[in-house]
């Protein structure tokens, strides 16, 4: 999965909305218990495009549409849930994933730490040769400049993950940066440059899945988007990508990836 849950889904760097709620007075005056709940989840649709779908520095398809779905509920002082599930299908008809993931998150101060589950689901799995859907943990931190460096706040991340079918231990650490460009030139917050790096390693016990590093393979994924917000709950994207890595072989004769992606994002 390439957009897994801040990562760095895998180092590329989200559209970000945030909805203006409805007109909820008549709710909130007859049911105000109903009108706290619902204050405090949240909801998002995306739907994107990749001209090609990379994961962990490989590549697995070519150009592939990308639904995503995320709920999110803010259980109060620092604590969070959140759960969804995202999809790549391959234009050609070749290649199809179903991504299902749940986590809890804790926020103190600049802190955020991250645990969750990721299932990855292959509808044409052919479990004949071998072939499986795999389960994920993940952990994760995430640390909040902002307090330090303002607009300025290039936000380190590192995170890991336990694949339990393959026996595969993920490490990845990177960057994440927002540049409200608009609000610079303009006074106005609707324009954004999002910006992310990661650096990952990846090794699995059963290294069918790897290539020739039989120790684990590294790689490096970089990304750049421009969001433009339409208004309070709606946006649109897009952006370039690379990546690199060292496990390459002669169905994927080079180790550099350069695509880009779009994506249109709703939530409140």
């Amino acid at each position: 999965m390439a957009a897994a849950v801040a990562s760095a889904q895998d180092a590329t760097v989200a559209a970000e909305t945030t909805t203006a709620p409805a007109d909820t007075s008549t709710l909130a005056a007859a049911f105000p218990q109903a009108s706290n709940i619902l204050d405090k989840f949240s909801a998002s649709a995306t739907f994107s495009y990749e001209s090609e779908y990379i994961f962990r520095g490989k590549k697995l398809a070519g150009g592939s549409i990308m639904p995503q779905v995320d709920l999110g509920y803010d259980l109060g002082s620092g604590f969070a849930l959140y759960a969804g599930t995202w999809s790549s299908f391959s234009t050609d008809g070749d290649y199809k994933e179903i991504d299902v993931y749940a986590g809890a998150t804790y926020t103190y101060d600049f802190l955020t730490a991250e645990v969750g589950y990721i299932g990855y689901l292959y509808p044409d799995v052919d479990t004949a040769t071998g072939g499986h859907n795999t389960n994920e943990v993940k952990a994760a931190v995430y640390i909040d400049t902002a307090k330090w460096l303002g607009q300025f706040n290039v936000s380190p991340f590192i995170a890991y993950y336990y694949d339990f079918n393959m026996k595969g231990n993920t490490l990845e650490a990177g960057l994440a940066y927002s540049a409200p460009v608009t609000k610079w030139i303009l006074n106005q917050d609707w324009g954004k440059i999002n910006l992310g790096a990661a650096y990952g390693w990846n090794s699995v016990e059963d290294n069918k899945y790897t290539d020739y590093h039989r120790n684990g393979y590294s790689y490096v994924m970089l990304s750049a988007d421009a969001v433009v917000s339409i208004n309070s709950f709606c946006a649109i994207s897009v952006g370039v990508r690379y990546a690199y890595n060292n496990d390459y072989n002669m169905y994927e004769p080079t180790a550099n990836r350069v695509w880009f992606g779009s994506s249109f994002t709703i939530g409140f």
